[in-house]
C-alpha cells in the first residue's frame, strides 16, 4: 500500500510538534533573583479591559546570562491538566531600541497572561559558553498583572523585588 506523498511532510511536521515541549524542557531553570543574575528588565502589562491584554518587555541588561539566546513566552498548561504541555511557547521578537535595549510587544489573552511566563534562555553564565546545559530565568508574568497573586498582596515576587502595578487604560 503506497503513501499519498502529503503524508510524510505531514508526519515530520507532526513529530517536529510533538516533540517542541520536550525539547524546550531541556536545560536547568535558575533559582538566583533578577538581582544576583544582575538583570535589568521591565515589564509592563496594558490591561483592555476586553479580556486581552498588552504585554511590553524590556531586556535593558542581559548580566550574568549575557549573551541572552532567547527570550521565549510560554504558557503552561492549567494545573488542572497534570500535564508538562504548554498551551502556547514562541519566541519573542525583540527589537533594539535608541538606547540599546531590547524590546518585544505582545498581545495575549489576559487568563492566559495569569499563566504566562516570559524565559531568558542562554547558553552562557559568568562570560563562559556551557555547550551542554541551557539556562532559564523564568519571569512569571502574574507579578505584573492587576489581580496577578503578587498585585493582591498574596504570593511575594522574587525575593528582594516589589512588584509594579499594572496600567490600565481608561475606558471612554
Amino acid at each position: 500500500m503506497s503513501m499519498p506523498s502529503l503524508s510524510l511532510p505531514l508526519m515530520v511536521l507532526l513529530a517536529l510538534v510533538l516533540t517542541a515541549n520536550q525539547a524546550r524542557a531541556l536545560g536547568e531553570i535558575l533559582g538566583q533573583t533578577k538581582e544576583q543574575l544582575k538583570l535589568k528588565y521591565d515589564v509592563a502589562v496594558h490591561d483592555h479591559g476586553n479580556g486581552r491584554v498588552t504585554v511590553e518587555f524590556t531586556l535593558a541588561d542581559e548580566g550574568r546570562l549575557k549573551p541572552v539566546d532567547a527570550v521565549d513566552l510560554c504558557v503552561p498548561a492549567p494545573v488542572e491538566n497534570k500535564s508538562q504541555v504548554m498551551d502556547l511557547a514562541v519566541t519573542l521578537d525583540t527589537k533594539p531600541s535608541a538606547d540599546g535595549k531590547r524590546v518585544a510587544h505582545f498581545e495575549i489573552r489576559k487568563d492566559w497572561g495569569e499563566r504566562a511566563q516570559i524565559w531568558l534562555t542562554t547558553y552562557w553564565f559568568d562570560g563562559r559558553q556551557l555547550v551542554m546545559t541551557r539556562y532559564h530565568h523564568v519571569i512569571p508574568l502574574a507579578r505584573y498583572m492587576s489581580n496577578g497573586p503578587a498585585a493582591g498582596g498574596g504570593a511575594a515576587a522574587e525575593p528582594g523585588v516589589a512588584a509594579p502595578a499594572a496600567t490600565e487604560r481608561k475606558k471612554d
